[in-house]
């Protein structure tokens, strides 16, 4: 019996050891957890001076514009041709294409300066009443489509373009446009980055006067890169032969300077005067 007490108060003193071992081991997790969340009073002053919520800003844009003759003149003009089958209208427009591309390069045009800009050849077809009063579609042909972008620096050159290729067989001029090189729109937008920042600095200071504030530094500067090409209008003529001629010789074709601006938005860092 004595043996019984003996071996009972063994396992209940080995019981209770191991919960105060156990207990003892969470304790000591969450001291070290609490250990690894203490965040040092260096990194506090680091993000209040990196993210001061009483910094005081003013965002502004500035612009700035100059004028510029084009230099670049594109013109688009082709040839359509009809025929009964679609090999047919193919060789037929081949034929005066290939015409209109020669009499172009003996003008002066470089064959570099000339790229096809749409081709297409569709089905035409023709409603047709039957016996019973029905209409249905009879197929009559063939339509071919080729079209040519010429682009050049010779900017006086349109009339001479237009005459040529009418001359030899062209029966569609769909758009006469004069623009800005890309390397030259880009120089000159470039170039206004200066002026459009002086803007930008110009209106801060005269949006602060009132404000009693001052201009003590610069967070940031975006330049906005929105150079775009210009284009005319589209033009759409298509005659036959000695018309579209005459028609176009009898049409001034001048170009007029063109309008490039840069934007630029700055923050500006401000300060009580």
């Amino acid at each position: 019996m004595d043996n019984r007490i003996n071996i009972a108060v063994i396992v209940g003193v080995v019981f209770v050891l191991a919960f105060a071992v156990t207990l003892t081991q969470i304790e000591n997790q969450v001291e070290s957890q609490e250990v690894d969340y203490e965040v040092s009073e260096e990194l506090i002053t680091h993000w209040l001076e990196k993210y001061d919520p009483s910094e005081q800003t003013i965002s502004v844009t500035g612009s700035a514009t100059a004028s510029s003759e084009p230099d670049t003149l594109i013109v688009v003009l082709g040839v359509e041709s009809e025929a009964k089958t679609a090999n047919e209208s193919l060789s037929k427009n081949s034929n005066s294409l290939n015409a209109v591309i020669s009499s172009l390069t003996s003008s002066g045009i470089s064959e570099d300066d000339i790229q096809t800009s749409n081709f297409r050849i569709y089905p035409l077809y023709d409603s047709i009443k039957d016996s019973n009063g029905n209409y249905q579609q009879i197929l009559i042909g063939y339509r071919v489509s080729n079209i040519l972008s010429i682009q050049t620096e010779k900017i006086d050159s349109a009339g001479n373009i237009i005459d040529a290729a009418v001359s030899s067989g062209a029966n569609r001029v769909d758009n006469i446009s004069f623009q800005l090189s890309p390397e030259k729109s880009q120089k000159i937008s470039d170039d206004l980055i200066a002026n459009a920042i002086t803007d930008a600095t110009q209106k801060a200071e005269k949006a602060l006067v009132p404000l009693k504030q001052k201009i003590v530094g610069v967070k940031s500067v975006i330049i906005h890169d929105n150079v775009m090409p210009y284009y005319d209008s589209p033009m759409r003529s298509s005659f036959d032969g000695m018309a579209m001629e005459a028609s176009m010789k009898s049409a001034p074709i001048m170009s007029g300077d063109e309008e490039i601006t840069t934007n630029v938005s700055v923050v500006f860092y401000i300060s009580t005067v």
